[in-house]
């Protein structure tokens, strides 16, 4: 099952990720166009030496696109609107 397309968008924004970043999962189904399989899986990736963010940053991380994602389904503005 898949979120809408909307969703995806405002939880990968809420997390700071943009269509011009490369990303290291199934993102290509929304249209998201640097998309790599890893060959090694995890360990690998580890083992060359490559980023990977602490289990703490990303479980905030996720928290933030849940909640983003919330709001899409509830209908709320994703950001308030600065009134002059």
């Amino acid at each position: 099952m898949l979120p809408s397309e909307e969703v995806f968008a405002a939880a990968c924004s809420a997390l700071g990720i943009e269509n011009k970043d490369g990303v290291v999962v199934m993102f290509r189904v929304f249209g998201h166009e640097s998309v790599w399989v890893l060959d090694g899986g995890l360990p690998k990736w580890r083992a060359s030496g490559y980023e990977v963010e602490s289990s703490a940053y990303a479980i905030l991380k996720s928290n933030v696109a849940s909640e983003a994602a919330e709001k899409v389904y509830q209908g709320q503005p994703l950001f308030k609107k600065n009134v002059l």
